[in-house]
């Protein structure tokens, strides 16, 4: 049954959702077009953004820098590698006609998808040597996927897009007859689904566990800029967007409205605001949050500079 999330905490306010605690999905944007710099770290002003990417320098600018600035390497996780394959199975599901969309199949497709991520480049050295901790995140990869089928019955959907990619160039609210301030808003929808009416639902996948509600509100960050990007590009505002934690079978759902999209952005216009300031003055402010203990850059990471280190349990 979806859950309302209800009075939502401000988002600027609110860390990840805890999905990413325990792995955070794969949202790369496509690559960009033409000679214009795709971000700053290839210089000159923020030509490019993806909701990731904006959701990075919510949670924490000096994560940004590290990942999208100085583009210093991450840890792949097992966690990582099941949200990539469970995403991939459930693509290849709808391309299979209704009644063939069962839970055996999507096992089926799943085991495929895992072996297809961990043969990646990405992926390829994460069990190295650990066979059984690859078999164990193999079954529980299953069960994840097996977990879907409590939410909904595929069989009854034919979405309207999956793995949607789509783009959304704007103004940066100051200069809008300068063609340089211009940003475009590049993402992947996991799936756009029909509404009664006429209209759209916005669907993602997570494969980990809900959060409690008072921090859904930066989980649906992304689903609300979808929304904007969907209704500036076919001039029709989504009824709603729908969050499904494959972790533990919950959905989140978040109706729609203009006036929300509105909002919507304006946080994207003042986050470019934030990010091109960041980079120009080379400041990227840390902020602590549950989520550092999941974070690969902590151990460089100046906010955590100055803790103890961690007695030897050998002396």
């Amino acid at each position: 049954m979806d859950t309302a999330p209800g009075t939502l905490l401000k988002e600027a306010e609110t860390p990840d959702s805890f999905d990413r605690a325990s792995g955070p999905e794969p949202t790369e944007s496509p690559p960009p077009d033409g000679d214009a710099p795709a971000s700053a770290e290839e210089g000159g002003p923020l030509a490019n953004l993806s909701p990731s990417r904006a959701s990075d320098f919510k949670t924490c600018p000096q994560l940004f820098k590290y990942r999208h600035v100085d583009k210093l390497p991450s840890i792949p996780t097992p966690a990582q590698a099941r949200g990539t394959a469970v995403h991939l199975a459930l693509e290849r599901l709808f391309l299979l006609p209704a009644a063939e969309r069962h839970p055996e199949r999507l096992l089926e497709l799943l085991d495929v998808a895992w072996e297809e991520t961990l043969d990646g480049d990405e992926y390829r050295e994460l069990f190295a040597g650990d066979p059984e901790s690859r078999e164990e995140f193999h079954r529980s990869s299953r069960a994840v996927a097996e977990r879907y089928f409590q939410i909904e019955d595929p069989r009854d959907l034919e979405p309207l897009e999956r793995e949607l990619h789509i783009s959304l160039v704007i103004d940066d609210g100051k200069s809008r007859q300068d063609d340089d301030r211009r940003l475009e808003i590049r993402g992947v929808i996991d799936r756009l689904d029909p509404a009664p009416g006429g209209g759209f639902v916005i669907t993602d996948y997570k494969t980990g566990r809900a959060p409690p509600l008072r921090f859904a509100d930066s989980s649906f960050f992304a689903l609300k800029v979808y929304a904007l990007m969907i209704q500036e590009n076919h001039h029709r505002t989504p009824d709603l967007v729908r969050l499904l934690y494959l972790g533990n079978s919950e959905v989140y759902s978040l109706p729609v409205s203009p006036t929300q999209l509105r909002g919507v952005k304006k946080q994207l216009q003042a986050l470019w605001w934030a990010i091109d300031r960041a980079i120009s003055t080379g400041t990227f402010p840390t902020r602590k949050t549950r989520l550092c203990d999941w974070c690969s850059y902590q151990p460089i990471c100046p906010a955590w500079a100055d803790l103890p280190s961690p007695p030897d349990p050998d002396n």
